[in-house]
């Protein structure tokens, strides 16, 4: 059951109006949302709330333990039970056939291990328990003492399948808290919850017709179409991912439950490190606090080593985390090693953006980070390395200069749109928000009051909310909705 459904939009208004009917009794609103999670993720598969009810069993129990110790070791051994429990079955099912693909005479296990129906999510809930026990141990947050409350938590299905992560010093207090919610509210989420569909319908599913072709026909192909095919990648990645996070956030505002912003004009960046802090930011701030900081911490005599040593480190990490191929290893080593690049070379660069023209080193910062992440999102799409190579190889030959085939280049047109709005309204709250307008004067001069105006930007809202109503219905009645991408990981 997929948010671009009529499926779920049905169980969704099912489950808005009984949890809202419910407002006076916050903890029968989490066995609303608890019941409808688990339902909601059961439409996958019958086991994933089994697994999923396992995971948060274990670390509500850990969290509990370990706030009620006050023996350092004896808290540090918990803590490092209770991450090894919950990691397992993470490795298990996802990564058992990339570490045992090689080892003779294990082939036979290894391909009933390679049979095993890894659940959907499993990578983000599993490092918001991670996250949660570790924040008990650092004493950062106290352990939910309430299961139904914890359990809401984790399995909140808004962000339940691709996030973002949440966390669970901003995000589990609220699910403690007296819902509310008010009409600008409403007003984000249904914004949120439409462009994050038009995203998603009608540019990520459209343009990943013709990456798939690119990537499964690229030897047929020359230079310049695999480039563009790269690049729509890319693009697909953003409107699939940033627009399941849209909705994700519009879903839990009509919920009175506010998640983070996970995307914020990535593709502006003029550094890699930017790229991050703009990309899937829930992640981004979940490395950081978990892995990089503890690491440079633990290291800090080695001066600036510590911080390529955490870099390196975490990428490496977060390759894996993102799939169980050498692919994936390569990808986020490359991004480790440009973001070491550019931690020491900071310096030179601030001098170097002082004594250069502010447009053209800003030109020329983001085109490097954009030819940088086609390079590297090469190794994200391919299926192995060696397709990864020589997709690489099709692109740096002489090919490049031919014109592109039309079939492939005539999609960049269903991309244009969502980089145009997102750019234009970049200072507002969110894409549909146009509060930032200026209403222009009447014709004869006297200034609108604040009541008209109002009135107009309703109606420009409307209008806008309209056409992507119209633009959405009609996609999704050419195609068969389209899982969304990240699910893979």
């Amino acid at each position: 059951m997929l948010f671009n459904t009529k499926e779920f939009a049905a169980f969704f208004a099912v489950v808005m109006v009984i949890y809202w009917l419910l407002f006076k009794w916050r903890h029968l609103q989490n066995l609303v949302l608890l019941a409808g999670s688990m339902y909601f993720y059961a439409q996958l598969h019958y086991s994933f709330p089994i697994y999923l009810s396992i995971l948060i069993i274990t670390s509500y129990l850990f969290a509990l333990l370990i706030s009620k110790n006050e023996n350092p070791l004896q808290r540090k051994v918990l803590l490092v039970i209770g991450l090894c429990l919950i990691s397992c079955g993470l490795v298990y099912t996802k990564y058992s056939g990339l570490f045992f693909s090689g080892i003779k005479g294990l082939e036979q296990w290894q391909a009933s291990v390679l049979h095993i129906l890894v659940p959907v999510g499993i990578s983000f809930y599993t490092f918001s328990t991670l996250g949660y026990i570790t924040d008990v141990y650092r004493r950062k947050i106290s352990a939910e003492k309430n299961f139904l409350t914890y359990a809401t938590y984790i399995s909140f299905f808004p962000h339940l399948l691709s996030g973002p992560i949440p966390s669970a010093q901003t995000i589990l207090p609220q699910f403690s808290k007296k819902a509310s919610i008010s009409l600008s509210s409403i007003d984000e989420s249904i914004g949120e919850i439409l462009w994050g569909l038009f995203k998603k319908m009608v540019v990520a599913d459209n343009i990943s017709l013709a990456v798939s072709y690119c990537f499964s026909q690229y030897q047929e192909l020359n230079g310049s179409t695999m480039a563009i095919g790269v690049m729509l990648f890319g693009l697909q990645l953003y409107a699939d991912f940033s627009g399941y996070s849209s909705i994700a956030k519009g879903l839990g505002g009509l919920l009175g439950i506010e998640l983070l912003q996970n995307f914020q004009l990535p593709f502006s960046s003029k550094s890699v490190t930017e790229f991050w802090r703009r990309w899937h930011i829930s992640l981004t701030n979940w490395f950081y606090e978990y892995i990089f900081n503890p690491i440079v911490l633990t290291y800090r005599n080695w001066g600036i080593w510590s911080v390529v040593f955490g870099l390196m480190l975490t990428f490496l990490i977060s390759g894996f985390w993102h799939g169980a191929g050498w692919q994936f290893v390569i990808w986020g080593l490359l991004h480790g090693i440009v973001m070491v690049y550019e931690a020491i070379s900071r310096k030179q660069r601030k001098q170097l953006s002082k004594n250069t023209p502010v447009f053209v080193y800003n030109f020329c910062s983001n085109l490097f980070v954009l030819l940088f992440l086609g390079f590297s999102w090469v190794f994200f799409r391919a299926s192995s390395v060696n397709d990864a190579l020589q997709i690489l190889s099709h692109i740096f030959s002489k090919s490049i200069i031919a014109a592109p085939m039309q079939y492939v280049a005539k999609y960049i047109m269903w991309c244009l749109p969502m980089l145009f709005i997102e750019w234009a309204q970049r200072k507002g709250a969110y894409s549909m928000d146009i509060r930032q307008w200026r209403i222009p004067e009447i014709a004869s001069g006297n200034k609108l009051t604040s009541q008209k105006a109002i009135q107009i930007n309703y109606a420009i809202k409307a209008c806008l909310y309209l056409l992507l109503c119209i633009s959405i219905y009609l996609f999704y009645k050419q195609q068969n909705a389209a899982e969304y991408y990240y699910f893979k990981f």
